[in-house]
């Protein structure tokens, strides 16, 4: 694997954060093409979009110093260090909703219509981001004797590509919101409020809770006796709360202006 790229001086650019960068750039590219469909000016979301990329890098590494709390409480210095080796994705998660919802409040924008705009993007920066986990030599799976079989620095033996695994789910996910949006569309039906929201979380949760299956063993914690992860909790609650909120919302059947201004 590859961590490290190069050095600026003496400082050394590190492939999971340029990965991160360039995930961000393509999500918010992808969120500002979008904005006019869900009825936002494309020009404020580059805000919104800088603060969610802060506090959901913040919110995923105050997670996992909870998560691995024992560790940090004997090795304090490492709290704060900029290297930023340990991150925990649904910590960025529910501290990125809660930046967005306060960001809503203040700047008098939908929430749906933000959580919506940024559906498809997440997803795609989701992906992008496990590229920098496989380059990192982080998050990877169980040991295989499949071709596709990776080695990793200091890890014996092959093992399972599972951050691309959970990449390509991911993509996926984000290709089925796309195409229900374009499919109601072009039928001429306008979306419907949160449809997309709903579809992400539903997404996100079922990827992250296949591909624990392949990463369990080798750097995942399972939930005391139980046969599933942590993450595997969590993500199977996100994915029941993506679809109760497709249901609740698709009732309630509150849509967008069909010729939604920008």
């Amino acid at each position: 694997m590859c961590p490290e790229l190069f050095h600026i001086g003496n400082f050394p650019v590190r492939s999971f954060g340029l990965v991160l960068v360039v995930g961000f750039l393509v999500g918010i590219w992808m969120a500002r093409r979008r904005a006019s469909r869900f009825g936002l000016n494309p020009e404020k979301l580059w805000d919104l979009a800088i603060l969610l990329i802060v506090f959901g890098v913040l919110g995923s590494r105050l997670a996992f110093i909870v998560q691995e709390w024992d560790h940090f409480s004997r090795h304090t210095n490492e709290i704060f260090s900029l290297r930023f080796d340990g991150l925990t994705s649904f910590g960025g998660i529910i501290l990125g909703l809660v930046v967005m919802t306060i960001w809503c409040r203040r700047t008098k924008t939908p929430f749906l219509a933000a959580m919506d705009v940024f559906a498809v993007p997440f997803l795609v920066a989701s992906a992008i981001g496990r590229v920098g986990c496989l380059l990192n030599g982080c998050c990877y799976g169980g040991p295989t004797d499949l071709p596709w079989g990776v080695h990793f620095v200091d890890v014996p033996g092959a093992h399972h590509p599972a951050q691309l695994y959970d990449s390509l789910m991911c993509l996926a996910g984000a290709g089925l919101i796309a195409w229900s949006e374009r499919r109601r569309l072009a039928s001429g039906e306008p979306l419907v409020q949160g449809r997309s929201m709903s579809l992400m979380f539903l997404a996100y949760g079922v990827s992250r809770f296949i591909y624990e299956f392949w990463r369990a063993g080798s750097s995942s914690t399972y939930w005391g006796s139980l046969p599933i992860t942590q993450a595997q909790a969590m993500a199977g609650l996100l994915a029941l709360v993506g679809l109760a909120l497709y249901v609740v919302l698709g009732r309630r059947g509150r849509t967008y202006p069909r010729e939604a201004p920008a």
